[in-house]
């Protein structure tokens, strides 16, 4: 069975449930393993990203400064990233087509072809092969 990536949607923790969270890791960031300071701003971190197929059970969360999750989520090689990646991986292996704009005027897409004195004329009706030189 494959894994569910990106459609699980964030369930947030009871004012109880983040107190029994911050117990269980004694108030040490799971990112960074430093002591989350009292009146310190941090927030219930999930250790594998709900988009790349993580879960929002208890054992794939644990409490992490506000920075530390934010350089996680945000940063150069961060959840973001890699979550955006692996949709249009699932994307392309379901055949499912980006879809694009307006073609641009005088490209092969384009009903309209530039001539050399950089006029436009529409292109004649026949079909294109492409690939050969028949």
């Amino acid at each position: 069975m494959t894994e569910d990536v990106g459609t699980i949607p964030r369930k947030p923790l009871t004012p109880t449930q983040r107190l029994k969270l911050f117990e269980a890791f004694q108030g040490r960031c799971v990112l960074c393993d430093r002591k989350i300071e009292a009146g310190e701003p941090w927030i219930d971190e999930h250790l594998r990203a709900l988009g790349l197929g993580g879960s929002n059970e208890a054992e794939n969360r644990g409490p992490a400064h506000k920075a530390c999750a934010d350089a996680k989520t945000h940063g150069r090689d961060g959840d973001l990233a890699r979550i955006a990646t692996t949709k249009r991986v699932k994307m392309r292996n379901l055949g499912i087509q980006h879809r694009k704009g307006p073609p641009i005027p005088g490209s092969e897409d384009s009903p309209w072809k530039r001539k050399m004195d950089g006029t436009f004329v529409r292109r004649s009706k026949r079909m294109r092969v492409s690939g050969s030189c028949a």
